[in-house]
Formats: C-alpha cells, structure tokens, sequence
C-alpha cells in the first residue's frame, strides 16, 4: 500500500513539473525570476562589501600588530643598556630610561590595539549595513513579484 501511494505521488509530482514547465512564462513567473535575480544581485553587493569590511580588519590589525612591535623593539633596546652599563650610575640610568621607554611602548601598544579595535568595528558595522541594504532590496523585489502575480490573478478572475 505504502509502494502504490508513494508511485502515485511520485506521478503526481512530475505531472506536476512537467505542467508548470511547460506553461509559458507569465508576468508572475518573469517577476520572481527578475526579483530572484535582484535578490541574488543584492546579495553579491553585500557580501562583496563584507569581504571588503573583513579585509579591512585584517588589515589594521597587522598595522596595530607592527605598531606594538615596533614599539616594544624600542624598548628592548633600552633594556638592553642596562646589561652594558659599566657602572652603577650608568646601569641605574639605563634602568630608568628602560622604564620610561616600557612605559612609552606600552603607551603606544594600546593605542595602536585600540586603533584597530575602532577600525574593526567600522568594518563590521559597514558589513551589517551592507546586509541589511540587501535584505531590505530582496523584500523590495519580492513584494514587486507578489503584486505582480496578485494582478494576475485578478486579471485571470476577469476573464473567466
């Protein structure tokens, strides 16, 4: 039973296609292939820009990773005069100006951390715009196909 009722469906299913295949394009049927294709066109603008958001992240993080770098290279060479320091006067020196430049390179670290963090958020939040002006361009299209099918099938009601 279950075999026969499964075949039957199956028949109706293609009869089905078939039948809505070989029907010929009607204005509803051109207005949700044009409102497909605008969706998928505005979903490739979006996502388009979100790699672009994303590349731009990327990319000031590694500016912000050579920044701290940088900074904390400066600093290690200051403490590094410590060690060559010949005297206590001299090594007591260089201990202070270690500090001050650990302090600078610190300084400058978080600061090129928080450059990236803005730069990041500026990123993610042209990526969310990027969608949601996709998502609001699909619903656009797709309300055009509904209204275009809806006169269609009034148009359809007059003549019968």
């Amino acid at each position: 039973m279950k075999k026969i009722v499964a075949a039957l469906a199956s028949a109706m299913l293609v009869t089905t296609v078939f039948a809505q295949t070989a029907a010929p394009a009607t204005d509803a049927t051109k207005a949700q292939l044009k409102a497909n294709s605008e969706s998928q066109e505005a979903q490739a603008t979006a996502n388009k820009k979100k790699a672009e958001a994303h590349s731009d992240a990327v990319k000031a993080q590694a500016s912000a990773n050579e920044d701290k770098a940088s900074a904390q290279s400066d600093a290690d060479k200051k403490a590094a005069k410590v060690a060559k320091a010949t005297t206590p006067a001299e090594a007591s020196d260089a201990r202070g100006d270690a500090a001050k430049a650990q302090t600078k390179a610190n300084k400058k670290k978080h600061d090129a951390q928080v450059k990236a963090d803005k730069k990041k958020h500026d990123a993610a939040e042209d990526a969310n715009v990027a969608q949601a002006k996709a998502d609001k361009q699909k619903v656009e299209a797709q309300n055009d196909a509904n209204k275009t099918a809806a006169d269609a099938k009034i148009d359809a009601a007059k003549k019968q």
